[in-house]
C-alpha cells in the first residue's frame, strides 16, 4: 500500500504494530482477532518491522513525525532500528503511555505501560505544546496564582494549564464504555487525540497503516486532519468503516 501513496505527503505516521507477544489476540467478537505468533520470534519479526519502517518513511514530509508504538518486548530493539535509519539525531521523545487495569502480577512489578517512538524526518518536526496543555495539579503552587521565585520574580498559571510530559497517565478503554468496539488492543482516543493535536494541524495528512480498530483516523477526522488507514486484516477494515461513519456523522 505504501508503494503506491504519494512520497513526502503525510505529517504524522502512527504505527501500532504487533508486538511479537505470542499469542493469538482475539477480542470480544469472534472475527476481531489477530495472530501475533511468530515462529522465528525476533529473527523473524524484526525483518518484517524493518520492512515495513522502510516503506513507510519516505511518505513522511522533510519535517514530519513517526510514531512507533510498542511495549517492552521489542522496544528497544525498534530504536536501535530506527536510529540507523533515520539517524540517532532525528530521535525526539520516548512518550510512556501509562495505564491500570487488567490483572496484576504476584511474582513481578505489573507491566502497565506501552513505548511510542516519537521520530522526525527533518530538524524541526511541528510541535503543537499549546494545543496539549493539561491542569495544574491542586497541590501545584501554580493552580492558585503563581509562583515567586527567588529572585522576587512572579511567574503567573498559564490559562490552559501546564505543558505535557513524556509520562501520559491515560486509562485503557473501560469495558463499560461507549468507545469500546471488542476490538483487541483498542487504544483510547485521548492518547490518539492528544498525540495528533501535538504533532499535526488541522489539514494535515495523517497515516496508520495498522489501524487495528481505527482509533488513529477516528481521533484525525475529529481533529479534522485528512487521514489514510489500512490494515490487513477485512474484519478491522469494517470496524474501522463502522467508527468513521459514527465520527463523520457527530462532526
Amino acid at each position: 500500500m505504501a508503494g503506491k501513496l504519494p512520497k513526502s505527503s503525510f505529517r504524522l505516521l502512527y504505527l501500532d504494530p504487533p508486538f511479537l507477544t505470542g499469542v493469538k489476540r482475539v477480542g470480544t467478537g469472534s472475527d476481531y482477532s489477530y495472530d501475533d505468533r511468530w515462529p522465528g520470534k525476533l529473527q523473524e519479526y524484526l525483518p518484517w518491522l524493518e520492512k515495513n519502517l522502510r516503506a513507510m518513511i519516505p511518505l513522511l514530509l522533510p519535517n514530519g513525525s513517526l510514531v512507533l508504538h510498542l511495549d517492552w518486548r521489542v522496544v528497544h530493539y525498534a530504536k536501535v532500528l530506527l536510529d540507523g535509519i533515520l539517524g540517532a539525531d532525528a530521535f525526539q521523545n520516548e512518550i510512556i503511555w501509562h495505564y491500570t487495569g487488567g490483572g496484576r502480577s504476584k511474582c513481578r512489578f505489573s507491566c502497565k505501560h506501552d513505548s511510542l517512538l516519537w521520530y522526525s524526518s527533518g530538524n524541526c518536526p511541528m510541535f503543537n505544546i499549546e494545543a496539549v496543555r493539561v491542569a495544574y495539579k491542586p497541590t501545584s503552587g501554580y493552580a492558585r496564582s503563581g509562583i515567586v521565585s527567588a529572585a522576587g520574580k512572579h511567574y503567573r498559571p498559564h490559562p490552559k494549564g501546564t505543558p505535557v510530559d513524556d509520562v501520559w497517565d491515560i486509562p485503557i478503554v473501560n469495558p463499560m464504555s461507549r468507545e469500546r468496539v471488542g476490538y483487541p488492543t483498542q487504544k483510547p482516543l485521548a492518547l490518539l487525540e492528544r498525540l495528533i493535536s501535538a504533532l499535526s494541524s488541522p489539514g494535515d495528512l495523517i497515516g496508520d497503516f495498522f489501524c487495528g480498530s481505527g482509533t488513529t483516523l477516528v481521533a484525525a477526522e475529529r481533529l479534522r486532519r485528512l487521514w489514510v488507514g489500512g490494515d490487513v486484516s477485512p474484519a478491522a477494515i469494517r470496524c474501522t468503516g463502522n467508527r468513521l461513519k459514527e465520527a463523520t456523522a457527530e462532526t
